[in-house]
């Protein structure tokens, strides 16, 4: 019965040496560097993205779209019934 345990417990332990890092701990670096891939700049950046006068006319366009939806087609997926 000693066996066991001894084994168990010796199996356990290498199991858990897995777990363990072999550097120094970064102390979540990691994460507040994702956090900070994810945050928006303060101002947009136009070389990266949209500039003003296309952000607003898509915007426009999205509204547009609600006031007078396109006209959908009576073909379906399945046939016609």
């Amino acid at each position: 019965m000693k066996t066991i345990s001894y084994a168990s417990l010796l199996a356990s332990l290498c199991i858990l040496a897995g777990c363990a890092t072999d550097g120094p701990s970064t102390n979540g670096d990691s994460v507040r560097a994702i956090f900070a891939s994810q945050a928006v700049p303060a101002q947009p950046r136009v070389d990266r993205g949209l500039d003003a006068r296309a952000a607003v006319a898509g915007y426009a366009n999205y509204q547009q779209s609600y006031v007078t939806p396109a006209a959908q087609d009576s073909a379906s997926a399945f046939g016609n019934k």
